[in-house]
Order: C-alpha cells, then sequence, then structure tokens
C-alpha cells in the first residue's frame, strides 16, 4: 500500500531551512531506503516539513516508516550537535493512495510544493526534492557531520531563501 505522507517539524519551525539540515533528511530517508524499509516514490524537504508518497515494505506499516525516518533523523540531528529537545510534531498525517490518478495527483503536489510556496522557480531547481535533477533517487551523496553554534540556527524566515 502506498501512502501521501505528511510530517511537520515541532512548532513549525524552519527547522530545514539550513542546507545541512535538509541533506541529513534527505539522507535519513535515503538511509532507510536503502535498507529496504520503504520504498520513495516522490519526496521534498520543506523549511518546516517534508512530504512523502511512500510505500512500506511487505510486512511493515506506514507508521513503522514513519518511526524510523523521524526517529532516525532526530537521532542522527542530536549526534550532530544540535540542543533541540523538541524535532517533530508528535503526529504525521497519512493518506492511503487509491489508484493510479491519486498516485499521479499526489506525486504532482509533491514536486510543485516548493513552486507554490516560492521557493523555486521551477520545480526541478528545489534542491531537496525528488523533482531535483542534481539528486537522483538511486543516489545520495554522502554528508559530512553537521556543527550547530546555536539552537536557533533553524528558526530563520522562510521568505530569505529565495534567490532570484
Amino acid at each position: 500500500m502506498t501512502y501521501f505522507v505528511t510530517a511537520c517539524a515541532h512548532m513549525h519551525r524552519n527547522l530545514f531551512q539550513r542546507r545541512e539540515t535538509a541533506e541529513l533528511m534527505v539522507a535519513t530517508i535515503f538511509r532507510y531506503r536503502g535498507a529496504g524499509e520503504f520504498q520513495v516514490h516522490e519526496y521534498v524537504v520543506m523549511p518546516n516539513h517534508i512530504h512523502l508518497l511512500v510505500t512500506p515494505r511487505d510486512g511493515s506499516s506506514i507508521a513503522r516508516a514513519m518511526q524510523l525516518i523521524k526517529g532516525g533523523f532526530s537521532h542522527e540531528l542530536r549526534q550532530s550537535g544540535s540542543r533541540l529537545t523538541a524535532v517533530w510534531q508528535q503526529r504525521f498525517q497519512e493518506r492511503r493512495v487509491r489508484d493510479s490518478e491519486d498516485f499521479a495527483n499526489f506525486a504532482r503536489y509533491v514536486r510543485e510544493n516548493p513552486v507554490r510556496k516560492g521557493l523555486a522557480r521551477v520545480a526541478s531547481d528545489y534542491p531537496y526534492s525528488s523533482a531535483a535533477a542534481a539528486v537522483p533517487l538511486d543516489e545520495y551523496p554522502g554528508l559530512k557531520p553537521l556543527t550547530y553554534k546555536r539552537a536557533v540556527d533553524a528558526d530563520l524566515k522562510v521568505g530569505s531563501t529565495f534567490v532570484s
């Protein structure tokens, strides 16, 4: 079964606005996908939330897939020196994909989200998305450990991210 999922940062903080944090989120998704925990059809890491179009492996659930993603990311973020105590909203929202039309609509929504929010002119320009040509679904470059000077660095404003 395939799901469209949205998970928000705690208190809708702009947690993923920093390049390093967004890359860590993408790397976390790919780590568990690479381990065979789920298939990722589409993804986008927005400044304060993520969207996924994902199919859990046989015998697993969407709850388990999201536990791995959210928990894995939180663990890695803390390992990098972040002092945030709450990373995610407690729950996530999921909608089951009923048919190919649903799938196409959700995929389009995920890919176009950065354009709708003014973060990119075209979907493929947004680097933290399956729409980006620079980040193919089959591989993702290794990442260096993060260093955080202050926990408040993630609370920057969304409007400052777009460069024309």
